[in-house]
């Protein structure tokens, strides 16, 4: 197959475009209901955010004055292209495109990827005029700072015990592994599982939208167009972490063939975005408690 070809599949129908899209937004809506369950509150139906995302892209942009900056512009369209190149980049079952000479995906910049959504409503905290912004930017900087850090090692730990940064390599399977490969497989996987929130960035408005003593934040600022990409970063975010978790810990373990594969990598995606939601609802839950 032409390598155009495989690209053009990759981008616009899976793992990228059509499927992450669709995908996107039900792993969203799973992840905020089940953290809106636990926190008991009720949160909105199965396509209320793409109606949102809709409805925004057809107002007109009104920043304040002196908001109106290339970057602000820019970097909400970062943050969606971010995911999408690092759908192309995972080896996933049925990506023609990764899985050839002329792709081979590197860990450290899949993980840089992954990172741009999530630095997206820091940088937007600071270049923004609201005060509000700033200040939940700083104190959501140190959380995503201590958790990346952590999710780093989890992933090196594998690059490590494999030896290599090549996804290629990193993604093959494993059939006879020792048992000490075994343990530190777990226990990265673990690791990352428990820091996969530092990944997702929050799909409401408000990086401190469940706390009480702030009311606005990054995203107040934002309008239109703008605040709809970063609803749609939000919903691919979740299926390239879901994918990346998939990818290193869980697929080269699977020794069935594509049809195991691929509903494996369904079952992650479900699992590690429940899992998101209920991490997020225990923390709220918390920070209310106190």
């Amino acid at each position: 197959m032409n390598i155009i070809v495989r690209y053009a599949i990759t981008l616009f129908l899976f793992p990228g475009g059509v499927f992450a899209l669709l995908a996107g937004w039900g792993l969203l809506w799973l992840s905020e209901e089940s953290g809106a369950r636990l926190r008991g509150t009720p949160w909105r139906g199965f396509t209320q955010p793409m109606r949102d995302c809709v409805k925004l892209l057809g107002k007109t942009t009104s920043l304040p004055t002196g908001a109106e900056t290339g970057g602000v512009r820019l970097l909400p369209l970062l943050a969606v292209v971010a995911p999408l190149l690092a759908l192309v980049l995972l080896p996933l079952p049925g990506n023609s495109a990764a899985n050839t000479i002329e792709t081979s995906g590197d860990l450290l910049a899949v993980l840089w990827l992954l990172m741009l959504p999530v630095l997206t409503p820091l940088f937007l905290g600071e270049l923004l005029p609201s005060p509000y912004g700033r200040i939940a930017a700083r104190r959501a900087a140190r959380r995503v700072g201590f958790l990346f850090g952590w999710l780093l090692i989890s992933t090196l730990a594998i690059a490590a015990q494999r030896g290599s940064l090549s996804l290629n390599i990193l993604t093959l399977q494993q059939l006879h592994p020792s048992p000490a490969s075994v343990i530190i497989d777990i226990l990265a996987g673990l690791l990352f599982l428990l820091c996969l929130p530092a990944l997702l960035p929050p799909a409401t408005w408000g990086f401190f939208s469940g706390s009480p003593e702030l009311i606005a934040g990054p995203y107040t600022d934002l309008t239109s167009a703008s605040l709809a990409l970063m609803l749609l970063s939000a919903a691919l975010q979740r299926v390239a972490a879901g994918s990346l978790l998939a990818v290193l810990f869980v697929l080269p373990f699977v020794t069935g063939g594509p049809i195991a594969q691929v509903a494996t990598y369904l079952a992650t995606l479900l699992f590690s975005s429940f899992f998101a939601g209920f991490a997020s609802g225990v923390s709220k839950r918390y920070s209310f408690a106190r």
